[in-house]
């Protein structure tokens, strides 16, 4: 008789059962119509966090990068969850920290801030944790208004992860960002919404339509290389002067406009047609920083 996998608890508080993953198994991923689908596939342990989807999301961030095919990139999970959390299949030895290594805040090979292409995370359903953590590493954020959001790490006695002590106050203020990881609320998707955490709230069955539409939108009408370009100042602008910031906007800003993309949108806009751009990021990204 085939016995049945013990019941297990996510980081989340969800109750799960334990699955063996191959690493490609953890992760679909998906290239059509200039846009990169990354879907983070462990249902049945409701997307918790493991080290073999940790490799297999920052690898497919890596190949989005390079890949000049994709201009916009949408993570989104399978079944009823984006990401429950941690995976604490190991039950209680999941918190013996006499043997645990040092790890980084931030373990994916490449984080989605990096990626030089928009990175939009559509939030299916609960994203707890690390799993908010991956979402609020992305650009926008899409999430369903039924499901459960918060960086619980308070509640289990750890500090959080994927470099939240930094984005947060930069995305929502000192006071949010305070509250949502110290008081370390479950919000739903509205009320995350709220906080200044999503961009849109919607039905979770609408949720990765919408985040679809959005893509489209970008990979259609908008500069590959000038979207890439944005992206940098953006994020590298949260930590910057204002004089660097200024900088930095001025230098990319010479630099498109010495691209034939500058002519095509505003030909493209007058011819009343869909523009054809031929900047590349990985052939044409400037060569020095700024």
């Amino acid at each position: 008789m085939v016995q049945e996998a013990p019941a297990l608890i996510s980081e989340g508080g969800e109750i799960i059962h334990k699955r063996k993953n191959r690493m490609s198994d953890t992760i679909k991923f998906e290239k059509n119509d200039d846009i990169a689908v990354i879907t983070l596939n462990r249902p049945e342990a409701l997307n918790t966090f493991n080290n073999e989807l940790m490799d297999g999301l920052g690898a497919a961030y890596k190949d989005c990068d390079e890949d000049d095919a994709v201009r916009v990139v949408v993570v989104t999970g399978a079944g009823k969850a984006f990401c429950a959390g941690a995976d604490l299949s190991d039950g209680g030895h999941t918190f013996d920290s006499t043997d645990r290594q040092d790890t980084p805040s931030c373990p994916l090979s490449m984080q989605a801030w990096d990626v030089r292409k928009p990175v939009i995370a559509a939030c299916n359903g609960h994203a707890i944790g690390v799993g908010l953590g991956i979402a609020a590493q992305c650009d926008l954020r899409v999430v369903a208004e039924e499901a459960k959001y918060g960086f619980l790490q308070n509640r289990r006695g750890v500090v959080t992860d994927f470099g939240m002590t930094y984005v947060l106050p930069r995305l929502v203020g000192f006071e949010r960002a305070f509250e949502l990881l110290v008081r370390a609320p479950r919000l739903s998707g509205r009320e995350l919404m709220e906080f200044g955490l999503a961009s849109r709230c919607v039905p979770a069955s609408q949720v990765l339509d919408t985040a679809l539409e959005i893509a489209r939108d970008i990979a259609l009408n908008c500069s590959p290389l000038v979207a890439g370009l944005h992206k940098k100042l953006l994020w590298q602008g949260l930590s910057a002067s204002m004089d660097n910031a200024l900088s930095g906007e001025t230098f990319a800003l010479n630099y498109s406009m010495r691209k034939p993309d500058a002519l095509e949108g505003g030909v493209a806009f007058f011819e009343k047609r869909a523009p054809q751009w031929g900047a590349t990021v990985s052939g044409d990204w400037p060569d020095s920083d700024f």
